[in-house]
């Protein structure tokens, strides 16, 4: 990264890039110190989070998107104490999570978002012979983990919520020797994890929830060497991960789930040399990456092919070491280091649509230097931060503008919304330039890109929403360099 002089004209032109979307303090969770907000996961309406008050421990809150609405669920742990409650899953309409502590070791709960309605359901001792588990997913109606019995080692376990409904699922490894099951992902009703059978080194795995439709995708490194797969996430129907050979080094790697389509996508760095792919994230169908090659490490995207996975053109004032990518309203947002502080950054993909979001006031030097995985969720993007010395590290959020926040766009009106199969969207300047356009989901997802979008030539574009569900979505529309974006409610 070339060294940088910053100017009064260049942090000006930083700002004045991004000051229509400033981040916002959700809430001063911990009023003397830390809240240390982590393990942020979307369900519905609702953020489940760990954090501390300073009062008690990190324990259980969540979140709508309010100051009123951030509160702590239970002090599961009592006191001072905390229970570190992470592994957030959605099964039979309530939220299970887990909890460790000291004193007993990892649990099994469930809530409903009341203090109440947030239960123990079991501890491993409750289930004979069951020594210890970690590493949690839930596909369908049961919860997968690694377990530990004296019979099957370290294997591949499930359980329905119940000591009954607790057992060994597949003992992938014959024996008393350890499978090494890991780095679980659930997606379209199949359980990607990796794993060893003892004849083949970790590899990927597939399941989707069958012991006949439990196997081995790929030998990625041939005979009894490891892959070691992690990081899976999917992106255009595939699920990439990070994996290694001896030629290779640790690459990127993509399998639709079959071997045949299992295959190394990209070996950034030439060689036996690490590309150290990091950071996956989905955005506009494609996926996004940090990866090194010879030059220095970038952010990269992918559609799975060589061809097709490109490293994004660095802007005039250079970022570094980018991190927690995160797809959101039509830009992928990132943090990254820039003049050896940490910041938010976002993206459209170009060099001049690359800019950091700065917090104005800020008087911490790199406010996001103990940053973590953002989340997208209902029309906002929540983070933490440590922007202001006398807040500390909090929770913050960046919200789906009613106007929009992005350059150019003025005056810009939607309707009928709600709406039925057709809304116009009027970009109040003329343009007949092509459009594009993609409709997400309140957590990010793309879920269609209807079509067509039509013209009538001075500044209205008809958009078709044939095929989309009821519910409510965000518009991206793409017309040249400029980019909206707008919430939409299809009837």
């Amino acid at each position: 990264m070339r060294a940088r002089t910053l100017t009064l004209l260049t942090c000006t032109a930083a700002i004045a890039a991004t000051t229509a979307q400033v981040p916002t303090l959700l809430k001063d969770i911990n009023p003397t110190g830390n809240s240390n907000v982590s393990a942020l996961t979307c369900f519905g309406d609702v953020v489940y989070f760990q954090a501390t008050d300073g009062v008690n421990g990190t324990e259980l809150w969540k979140t709508d998107g309010t100051e009123a609405g951030t509160v702590m669920v239970k002090d599961i742990n009592p006191g001072t104490g905390s229970s570190f409650p992470k592994d957030f899953m959605e099964v039979n309409g309530f939220i299970y999570f887990t909890t460790n502590d000291v004193a007993n070791g990892v649990r099994l709960w469930r809530t409903d978002g009341t203090e109440s309605g947030t239960q123990l359901v079991m501890v491993h001792t409750d289930v004979p012979g069951l020594l210890e588990w970690m590493t949690f997913a839930a596909l369908g109606d049961r919860i997968f983990f690694r377990g530990y019995d004296a019979v099957a080692g370290r294997e591949l376990w499930s359980t329905d919520g119940t000591v009954a409904g607790t057992q060994l699922f597949m003992d992938i490894q014959p024996g008393t020797a350890n499978s090494g099951f890991q780095n679980p992902m659930v997606l379209g009703g199949n359980l990607f994890f990796s794993a060893s059978d003892g004849t083949n080194g970790a590899e990927p795995w597939i399941s989707d929830g069958t012991l006949a439709g439990t196997h081995m995708i790929a030998d990625v490194a041939i005979g009894t060497a490891s892959s070691s797969p992690a990081e899976f996430a999917a992106a255009g129907g595939l699920v990439y991960f990070r994996g290694a050979t001896g030629a290779t080094g640790i690459e990127l790697w993509a399998t639709d789930g079959t071997e045949a389509g299992t295959g190394l996508v990209k070996d950034f760095y030439i060689g036996v040399n690490d590309g150290l792919p990091s950071n996956f994230a989905e955005h506009n169908g494609l996926l996004y990456c940090r990866a090194y090659d010879f030059t220095g490490n970038y952010i990269w995207q992918s559609d799975g092919t060589l061809a097709g996975t490109v490293a994004l053109p660095m802007p005039a004032y250079e970022y570094d070491q980018a991190a927690n990518l995160i797809s959101y309203n039509g830009w992928l947002y990132f943090t990254a280091v820039g003049d050896f502080n940490r910041q938010l950054w976002r993206t459209d993909g170009t060099a001049p649509g690359t800019n950091e979001i700065l917090f104005p006031g800020s008087d911490v030097i790199s406010p996001f230097s103990g940053a973590a995985p953002m989340l997208s969720c209902n029309g906002d993007l929540y983070f933490r931060a440590n922007y202001m010395t006398a807040v500390g590290q909090e929770l913050y959020t960046l919200n789906v503008p009613t106007g929009s926040e992005e350059p150019h766009a003025t005056n810009v009106q939607l309707y009928p919304n709600p709406a039925t199969d057709e809304v116009w969207i009027d970009i109040g300047e003329a343009s007949n330039g092509p459009a594009t356009l993609i409709v997400r989901d309140l957590q990010g997802r793309n879920i269609a890109v209807p079509g067509p979008v039509t013209t009538n030539g001075v500044g209205r574009y008809l958009v078709h929403l044939d095929g989309i569900a009821p519910g409510t979505y965000i518009i991206d529309l793409q017309i040249g360099e400029k980019h909206l974006s707008r919430r939409i409610v299809k009837a």
